[in-house]
C-alpha cells in the first residue's frame, strides 16, 4: 500500500456549477449556503465568454441575446462575486475557489479555477490562448488551471477536442453532468440535453487511449445556486486537509474520483502507487489493492487496464438473518417526494434511530430543475438540515411531483447507523409519524403515503456493511494486454451501486 496515500481523507465537491452570476438562478450567496449544506468544497462558475459563438447561424439570435445577457451580468458583479467567493472560504470547515466559464465550439468548454483570492477572467479569444495565459500566471506565481467539461459533445460543437488538450493546465477533466456521462461508449447515462449526443472521440476512454495523462471530475454544472445537487454529478478527491492547498494539490495531482451522486470512498492502489500517480514498471509483480466504502448497496467493482475489463466482482450481502439480535452496522436511505406532477409540496421532516446511534450523515438534495434565465425565477434556497442529537437528523426540503416517469425529482437523505437488529427507523414526516424496524428494512425497502392513494409519499432503505463496503488484493501480469498509445499501462476503477450510482477513478498509469 502507497505510505503516502494511506492517511489521505476524502473530500466531496463540485467545482462547475451555476447561479445568477450568469445566465443562471439565484444569487452567489444562495450557492455557497447551498452548498456548505452537503459539500467540502465548492468553485460556484460564472459565465464569462464565447469568442467563437456561431453568430451567422440561423436560429441563434435568442441564444446569442442571453448568453450575452449572462456574461455582461457576471462582468458587472465580478469585484463582488470575488468578495463573496473570498467570505465564504473556511480552511479546515469549508474550501472555495474562485470560478468562471468559457465556451469554445472548436476546442470545448472549460472551467477556469484561480486557488487563491482575486484573479481576472482571461479574455483570450481561443483555448489555446487561455492555456498560455494560465502557463504564464502560474510562472508568476498566481495559481491557476482550466478543466474542459461536458466533453462527450461533438469535436466542433462545445464537445473536447484532443488534439487541442493540454494537461500541464488541466489535470482533469469532467466525465459526469447534468448532461450525461462521457466516460466510454457504453455508459448509463446518455447525453440527452438540446447540444446534442456524445461522440465516440470526444469520450474519455478516447483520450486515453490516444496517451493523454489525465484524471477524472463529476460537476452538476446545475444552474440553480445548488451546487452538489445530488444526482448531477460530484468529484471526490483523496487530500491530507480540507484546506485551499491541499484540495488544489489533490487535483492538480489527480488523487480524484468521479460521481454521479451518493458519496463514495473508492481508492486503488498499485505497490506504493495510488490513483493519480504515473510511475515507472514495478521489476516484481504488480500488486493491486482495491478499497470501496459505498452511499449503498454495491451492484458491481470492474477494474479496467488499458480500457478492458480485468477484473469484475459482485458483492453479496450477508443476509440479515446473520445479525438476529445483534448490533448492526448499516446505511439507511430516505426518499421523500411524489404525490401530484407539478404539485410543490414543503418537507418538514425527522429521522430517529432507536436503540441505537446515527455515526454518519449524507444530505442528497436537488436544487430546482430550471436552467434558461428566461423560465420563471423562484426561491433557489429551500433545503436545510441538522443533528439535533446522536439518534436523529432533521430536514426541509421542498418537491413538486415528479415531471415524467423517468425523472426523479425527490429529494433524500441518508444516515448510517449502528443499532440493534430489531430497534426502530423512526419518521415524522409533516407531522405524520411512522416506524420500520431495522430488520424489516434489511429485508428490502419500504415505503407509504403521508394522507393516503396519490398523496406525497417515502420511502426507505437499508444496506448492510457487507454490502456498501469491498476490500480485496491481488496480483496482475505485467505483460499482459497491449498498452496505450503513449506505451503505458493504465489502470482505473468503475463502480455501481444497486441504486444506480456510479463512481469513476482516475488512473493510475506505468511505463513499460
Amino acid at each position: 500500500m502507497s505510505s503516502y496515500a494511506s492517511h489521505l481523507k476524502t473530500y466531496f465537491g463540485d467545482i462547475h456549477n451555476h447561479c445568477g452570476a450568469g445566465y443562471g438562478h439565484g444569487s452567489p450567496v444562495e450557492a455557497f449556503e447551498n452548498a456548505r449544506m452537503q459539500l467540502d468544497f465548492v468553485s460556484v462558475t460564472g459565465h464569462a465568454l464565447w469568442p467563437d459563438m456561431p453568430r451567422k447561424q440561423h436560429g441563434m439570435e435568442r441564444r446569442i441575446k442571453y448568453h450575452e445577457n449572462g456574461f455582461r451580468r457576471l462582468a458587472e458583479c465580478w469585484d463582488d462575486f470575488c468578495q463573496i467567493t473570498e467570505a465564504a472560504n473556511k480552511d479546515r470547515e469549508f474550501v472555495t475557489f474562485l470560478g468562471y466559464e468559457m465556451h469554445s465550439c472548436v476546442s470545448g468548454d472549460q472551467t477556469i479555477i484561480y486557488r487563491d483570492a482575486g484573479g481576472k477572467v482571461i479574455s483570450a479569444d481561443t483555448v489555446a490562448a487561455l492555456q498560455q495565459a494560465i502557463r504564464e500566471l502560474n510562472e508568476a506565481g498566481v495559481s491557476c488551471m482550466t478543466l474542459p467539461h461536458h466533453i462527450g459533445y461533438l469535436r466542433g460543437y462545445r464537445g473536447i477536442n484532443w488534439d487541442h488538450f493540454s494537461a500541464d493546465v488541466s489535470p482533469i477533466v469532467e466525465i459526469f453532468s447534468m448532461h450525461g456521462c462521457s466516460e466510454s461508449d457504453h455508459t448509463p447515462y446518455p447525453y440527452l440535453h438540446s447540444m446534442g449526443p456524445c461522440d465516440h472521440e470526444s469520450t474519455y476512454s478516447y483520450g486515453l487511449s490516444a496517451g493523454h495523462i489525465v484524471g477524472v471530475m463529476a460537476s452538476t454544472d446545475h444552474h440553480s445556486a445548488h451546487p452538489g445537487s445530488h444526482g448531477h454529478g460530484r468529484i471526490a478527491v483523496h487530500a491530507n486537509k480540507l484546506t485551499r492547498d491541499d484540495i488544489w494539490d489533490a487535483i492538480q495531482h489527480r488523487r480524484t474520483v468521479a460521481l454521479s451522486g451518493d458519496n463514495m470512498d473508492v481508492r486503488l492502489f498499485l505497490n506504493d502507487a495510488f490513483i493519480g500517480d504515473v510511475i515507472e514498471s514495478p521489476e516484481h509483480c504488480r500488486n493491486l489493492k482495491i478499497y470501496i466504502s459505498a452511499g449503498g448497496a454495491l451492484r458491481s467493482i470492474e477494474l479496467l487496464k488499458n480500457e478492458s475489463v480485468l477484473r469484475r466482482w459482485h458483492p453479496n450481502a450477508l443476509h440479515s438473518a446473520t445479525y438476529h439480535s445483534k448490533l448492526v452496522r448499516a446505511k439507511v436511505g430516505l426518499e421523500v417526494g411524489w404525490g401530484s406532477r407539478g404539485k410543490r409540496v414543503d418537507w418538514d421532516v425527522r429521522m430517529s434511530a432507536s436503540d441505537g446511534e446515527v455515526i454518519n450523515t449524507e444530505p442528497r438534495f436537488k436544487g430546482a430543475e430550471v436552467v434558461s434565465p428566461s423560465e420563471e425565477e423562484q426561491q433557489c434556497r429551500f433545503s436545510t438540515w441538522n443533528k439535533p442529537d446522536d439518534r436523529s437528523v432533521q430536514f426541509k426540503t421542498r418537491t413538486q411531483g415528479n415531471p415524467t416517469t423517468v425523472t426523479n425529482c425527490n429529494q433524500g437523505f441518508g444516515i448510517e447507523v449502528e443499532m440493534w437488529h430489531d430497534g426502530m427507523i423512526q419518521l415524522e414526516l409533516n407531522g405524520t409519524c411512522v416506524e420500520h424496524s431495522l430488520a424489516e428494512l434489511l429485508q428490502g425497502p419500504r415505503s407509504g403515503y403521508i394522507s393516503g392513494y396519490g398523496t406525497p409519499a417515502y420511502r426507505l432503505t437499508a444496506a448492510l456493511p457487507e454490502s456498501y463496503e469491498f476490500e480485496t488484493a491481488f496480483s496482475d501480469d505485467c505483460h499482459a494486454n497491449p498498452p496505450a498509445a503513449n506505451g503505458m499501462d493504465i489502470y482505473r476503477l468503475r463502480v455501481e451501486q444497486q441504486n444506480r450510482q456510479w463512481a469513476w477513478s482516475s488512473p493510475i498509469w506505468i511505463a513499460r
